[in-house]
């Protein structure tokens, strides 16, 4: 009897032995999957942070009211730079009229403000200014300084031209994207837009299938040379 009980005993002994080894190794994968997320999760802000720092332009928008009665074919309005954010002379203009057809302008920008030169025709102006325009360089205007302006909405927009040339680089320098957007070497990336494709910085064989792939999504205002605003979301991955 007290051999059997030694037996148990001993039995006993190497199966709470096993659940703990067991525990103990359960703990470990998951507080190593469990970090392995966190830092994957921190990678994909970092990526999007480092993203908006590459391909960010400003743009600001104003209304500007302006009679022009003059013999000349074009007249400009003095914009006071203090009233602006983002300085006047790193910008071109893109104006329109209130049916949004274009009109043909210029900007000549400086520390101090800017002369925003604008063809005769219209009374109403849309007037948006970054330095993703490229305006008409209309000039030899006649000052008209009879005018009123709107409020004023500046902010910072993803630029369409500078992520088709991320895009171009992602597919011909991969490495050096990868550090330019501060992407640790131990991991990949890709950014993949919902309509954008044109802009998608994905691996050509695609992403592959037996790794862990962690992804958030951002929805940004992405800003066309010829005007437009639309909203995108992009699907920001890294594994």
């Amino acid at each position: 009897m007290m051999g059997n009980k030694r037996g148990s005993g001993h039995f006993e002994m190497i199966i709470s032995f096993m659940f703990f080894v067991g525990f103990v190794f359960f703990l470990f994968v998951v507080l190593r999957v469990d970090d392995r997320v966190r830092i994957s999760g921190a990678v994909v802000s970092g990526l999007y942070d480092s993203l908006e720092e590459e391909v960010y332009t400003n743009l600001s928008d104003v209304f500007v009211k302006a009679n022009y009665t003059g013999a000349g074919s074009c007249f400009y309005v003095e914009l006071p730079g203090r009233i602006f954010t983002y300085a006047l002379g790193t910008g071109d203009s893109y104006v329109t009229d209130l049916s949004r057809v274009d009109v043909d302008s210029g900007l000549e920008g400086s520390g101090d403000g800017g002369d925003l030169n604008l063809e005769v025709g219209e009374k109403f102006f849309r007037v948006a200014i970054s330095p993703e325009f490229d305006d008409d360089e209309v000039g030899g205007c006649e000052i008209l300084n009879d005018y009123e302006m709107g409020s004023i909405d500046e902010r910072r927009v993803f630029s369409y031209s500078a992520l088709a040339s991320r895009a171009s680089d992602y597919y011909i320098d991969y490495e050096g994207v990868k550090s330019n957007l501060r992407v640790p070497d131990i991991f990949d990336f890709a950014i993949i837009p919902e309509t954008l494709t044109a802009v998608k910085m994905e691996p050509q064989n695609g992403i592959p299938g037996l790794v862990e792939v962690i992804a958030k999504d951002y929805v940004v205002e992405v800003l066309y040379a010829n005007g437009t605003v639309i909203n995108e979301r992009f699907s920001l991955l890294v594994w």
